[in-house]
C-alpha cells in the first residue's frame, strides 16, 4: 500500500521531513527540533498537529493539497509531498466492554469522535 493510499484511507500518524516543533524528545527531555506528529482524520478528509489542522482539498498523485480559512475568511493553503512523509502508526479504535457492533459502526458513533 502506497503512502498516498494509507494517509487517504485516514486514522494514521506522520510526520514531515523539514517541519519539527518544540517538545519532548525520545527520553522524555525538552527540546527543539523535535518531528511535529500530523494525524489524518478518520474519514480523510483533515490533517491535524495539535490543536491546528487543515482541510483536505485534494488527494494528488505526488502531493496531497490541503486549505483552512482563518476569522476573517481569508484563505491559506499549503502541500504536503509523500515523498517527504514517514508513516508513525495506524491509529485503532478502543474496544468498549460490552459494544456487540463492529468497528464501523463504533467509528460512527458522536461520542467517540
Amino acid at each position: 500500500m502506497s503512502i498516498k493510499e494509507k494517509l487517504k484511507k485516514g486514522k494514521v500518524k506522520f510526520t514531515v521531513k523539514g517541519y519539527t516543533t518544540y517538545g519532548k524528545n525520545d527520553q522524555g527531555k525538552w527540546e527543539d527540533n523535535v518531528p511535529k506528529v500530523f494525524t489524518v482524520s478518520h474519514n480523510g478528509e483533515s490533517i491535524h498537529s495539535d490543536w491546528y489542522g487543515m482541510n483536505v482539498n485534494k488527494w494528488g498523485p505526488t502531493c496531497v493539497t490541503l486549505y483552512t480559512f482563518d476569522m476573517l475568511s481569508n484563505k491559506t493553503t499549503g502541500k504536503i509531498k509523500y515523498e517527504d512523509v514517514t508513516i508513525l502508526e495506524t491509529i485503532t479504535p478502543k474496544d468498549i466492554p460490552g459494544f456487540e457492533g463492529t468497528k464501523e459502526a463504533l467509528d460512527e458513533l458522536s461520542i467517540i469522535k
